[in-house]
């Protein structure tokens, strides 16, 4: 009883002061107090811009276009040192239904019959690639190499030393003072994967230019065994890369074409059956290639489940958002049938645009389907994948450029980049165009012949 008096007389004590103080202070002093008070949370808690400038999309040489009936050639020369025409058939056969084109490039060194997979070759399409992209940027937009402040590329297969960040600091003269990482072994996520990178660099350095070069070398890549499992990759990939310019400085707002919403990265790596269906490996030759397992399209959809879900409460509406929640109460107490399919949000209300890599018609097809899209949503992607194959972890930019050439992308319109990568990972980006399209200034990957598109490509049927 004692110790409750005397709580009660401090407190009155200390309330007496407090007012006393207040008391003493004029309004003008109490305001200018408050607005600090207020400064001060604002600028704690302010969302870092992040915008993307520009991009450029690699456009190979025509000496480099690879038809399908080149590529069966090819196969089947390769296959004269094994005296049999089991490889020849079965890559003809996931070529004719792989949902691609005649106007897919090739790197020189997969060119070369015997294929040449050194790493002489590997550099030279490397330096093709990334130097075409840098060059094309700098020039359109007028920009010194020094003033860039960030440098991020990544090449899953193709990890020579020094880095490729420091083949192209060495060639542009960057800086020495440059932030430089090269990202290895991520497959065809890292693409994003490298965008979210700079993203939280660009978070900690403020008034920063960031370039971030995404790639894949072909020709190191080339499996010259007999696995099936290991030739998919022979038949899909192509030669591909993409330069991206961002920044979070407010002057380059006036001049950006997207900015940043949302990026969503999601790693079942922890699973045995998600962590080995992408697998560089030997074969019992010791013949090196990368396997692509039969289960890659259930785990893609187990990673887009997770992906979405972490997704779905940022960018979707309330009514969506309400709808998804009482249809999850109600299959708590009324659990669904098998034969009724879970409910899926539309994500069309929270998007405009979608690029989903192109890493195969199947895999563009099981996302069509998981997300109700239409021919229409999907179609930048599906002829992505025709025209310039499965360009891994610069496919998504290649739709996009697609998409700005046809001249779909309006102010305020929401694009959704998704990809899927080794490990398992599937990695998602949310841009908002916040600049209007002038037609004189898109000059493209596309623009030499996007008139000729959307191509209707046949759907093969097997007897």
């Amino acid at each position: 009883m004692e110790a409750l008096i005397q709580f009660d007389q401090d407190y009155s004590k200390y309330y007496t002061c407090i007012m006393e103080a207040l008391n003493s202070l004029s309004y003008f002093q109490i305001t200018i107090s408050l607005l600090l008070i207020f400064a001060v949370i604002y600028i704690t808690r302010r969302q870092s811009h992040v915008y993307l400038v520009d991009f450029s999309c690699f456009q190979a040489p025509a000496f480099h276009r690879i038809s399908v009936g080149a590529f069966i050639e090819h196969s089947a020369l390769r296959e004269e040192q094994f005296n049999t025409t089991e490889v020849n058939e079965f890559e003809k056969k996931v070529i004719v239904r792989s949902g691609m084109g005649n106007e897919t490039y090739c790197a020189e060194g997969s060119d070369f019959i015997p294929s040449d997979n050194s790493l002489k070759q590997a550099m030279i399409e490397v330096k093709l690639v990334l130097f075409t992209v840098v060059e094309t940027l700098l020039k359109k937009h007028k920009i010194n190499p020094k003033s860039i402040d960030i440098l991020v590329t990544n090449c899953s297969i193709n990890c020579p030393t020094p880095s490729l960040s420091s083949l192209v600091i060495n060639k542009f003269g960057f800086r020495s003072n440059i932030r430089s990482f090269h990202l290895s072994g991520m497959g065809c996520s890292a693409g994003i994967l490298a965008i979210s990178l700079a993203k939280d660099l660009l978070k900690v350095h403020k008034n920063s230019l960031a370039l971030v070069l995404s790639t894949e070398t072909i020709s190191s890549n080339v499996y010259l065994g007999k696995q099936k499992s290991m030739l998919l990759a022979n038949c899909l990939f192509r030669i591909g890369g993409a330069g991206i310019l961002l920044s979070n400085r407010k002057c380059d707002r006036k001049v950006a074409k997207y900015e940043l919403q949302h990026i969503v990265r999601t790693h079942l790596g922890a699973k045995d059956d998600a962590y080995t269906c992408v697998f560089q490996k030997a074969d019992e030759d010791g013949k090196v290639g990368v396997r692509l397992s039969r289960t890659v399209v259930h785990v893609a959809g187990e990673v887009l489940k997770t992906n979405l879900t972490t997704l779905g409460p940022l960018v979707l509406p309330y009514s969506e958002q309400i709808q998804f929640a009482l249809h999850f109460v109600w299959t708590k107490f009324w659990p669904r049938t098998k034969k009724q399919a879970p409910y899926v949000p539309n994500f069309k209300k929270a998007f405009d645009h979608f690029c989903i890599h192109a890493g195969g018609k199947a895999v563009v097809d099981a996302i069509k389907e998981r997300l109700s899209l239409s021919e229409w949503d999907v179609e930048a992607s599906k002829m992505t994948l025709y025209r310039y194959g499965n360009t891994s972890s610069s496919s998504t930019w290649y739709s996009l450029c697609y998409l700005e050439a046809k001249g779909r992308v309006k102010k305020g319109d929401k694009v959704f980049q998704i990809c899927f990568g080794s490990g398992f990972k599937c990695n998602s980006a949310v841009w908002k165009r916040i600049s209007k399209v002038v037609s004189k200034e898109v000059c493209n990957a596309w623009s030499d012949r996007i008139n000729r598109y959307p191509i209707d490509v046949p759907e093969i049927i097997e007897h």
